[in-house]
């Protein structure tokens, strides 16, 4: 690898929490193969809208969810740390896919689809908002891979069987992340405005 190359890898890792790997991968089986993912998320939806969380480091909106622990099934790992960052309880109700990386990161996801049962919404050290968003209107600060995974989730809950997918991380979804963090005092604004016409 090019010494561009890895100060690459090594950004995205930092940006992404990424991290190559350290014990034996747990496995996700979908039509007869196993897919090896490091870790799971939840993706629960509630009158069909999704449920994210504010990360603090990177910023961004994601599903909750984390690493797998040794001998943790995925499922169990997703509905575990969905409740630890956002104060909610779940149900699992299925599997949504396995996401392998393409690019500048490495370990692959399995997404569940869930639904809230109780508990309450709170600020955590992983979480610094949880919040409820139509699918159709996520904000410019979701992580560049959410969008696909919640969209997902939603064909899941009408019928729609567990897939593989492939998601490429590169630098130029890296760049766009960070851009949309920009364009974000231009949204509140124009939103501002809008507000005041309606008003008139």
């Amino acid at each position: 690898m090019s010494g561009a190359g890895r100060y690459s890898s090594r950004f995205a890792r930092v940006l992404f929490h990424d991290r190559p790997p350290r014990r034996p991968l747990a496995s996700v089986t979908i039509d007869g193969e196993a897919w090896p993912v490091g870790g799971a998320q939840l993706a629960a939806l509630d009158r069909g809208r999704a449920l994210l969380q504010l990360r603090p480091w990177p910023p961004g909106w994601e599903l909750p969810g984390g690493h797998c622990e040794p001998g943790e099934e995925p499922a169990d790992a997703a509905a575990r740390e969905a409740e630890e960052e956002t104060g909610h309880t779940f149900r699992v109700l299925g599997l949504v896919g396995v996401y392998t990386w393409e690019g500048l990161r490495t370990a692959g996801d399995a997404v569940f689809l869930g639904e809230i049962t109780g508990g309450r919404a709170r600020r955590s050290i992983e979480a610094w908002s949880v919040r409820l968003f139509d699918p159709e209107e996520l904000p410019r600060t979701v992580f560049p891979w959410c969008r696909e995974r919640i969209l997902d989730a939603v064909a899941c809950s009408r019928g729609g069987a567990p897939l593989h997918r492939v998601q490429p991380v590169t630098m130029r979804h890296v760049m766009n992340f960070g851009t949309s963090w920009m364009q974000t005092p231009v949204d509140a604004l124009s939103r501002r405005r809008r507000s005041r016409w309606k008003d008139r």
